[in-house]
């Protein structure tokens, strides 16, 4: 008696290609979760925080940091900004055009002289970010369970 195989090839592909959509959804959330959240942090940081803080009278600062968000050299997210034509053509010589990129910035052309003088403007929160974003990685098993502790063992100190 043969054996009769009930594969089909059709439905089997449309299920692996129905995963793969439904992962890359999830890691696409992550990485725009991700970015909410710094610019969130790094826009509503305390006036007078032990860091460092910096005093942001125009508000041109605060207002400039943003997150961008690629897949494959292609922007998939942005996050809102009155400074998004001219940030995003900042980072232009930093996409990658393969993989998922997060990109965070402070789009104002003095932020990094801010920075130098002690001052925090999103270093602090774009180490935060790379944390959490592990840890949500971590959560729909992209990267080994600890790589978000491990992440933290190697610049927090």
């Amino acid at each position: 008696m043969a054996l009769k195989s009930n594969f089909n090839s059709n439905r089997s592909m449309r299920d692996i290609e129905k995963q793969a959509e439904r992962l890359y959804e999830k890691i696409l959330n992550s990485f725009i979760y991700s970015g909410e959240e710094f610019v969130g942090n790094a826009r509503s940081q305390m006036q007078d925080h032990a860091m460092g803080t910096y005093k942001d009278v125009t508000t041109n600062l605060r207002s400039s940091i943003q997150y961008f968000v690629f897949h494959n050299g292609e922007l998939v997210k942005a996050g809102e900004s009155d400074f998004s034509a001219s940030n995003r053509s900042a980072i232009q010589d930093f996409i990658n055009p393969k993989g998922f990129q997060l990109i965070g910035i402070a789009g104002m052309n003095y932020a990094s002289h801010v920075e130098t003088k002690g001052y925090n403007v999103i270093s602090y929160q774009a180490d935060i970010c790379l944390l959490d974003l592990t840890g949500y990685l971590e959560n729909i098993g992209i990267v080994k369970e600890g790589a978000a502790a491990r992440t933290e063992e190697t610049f927090i100190p």
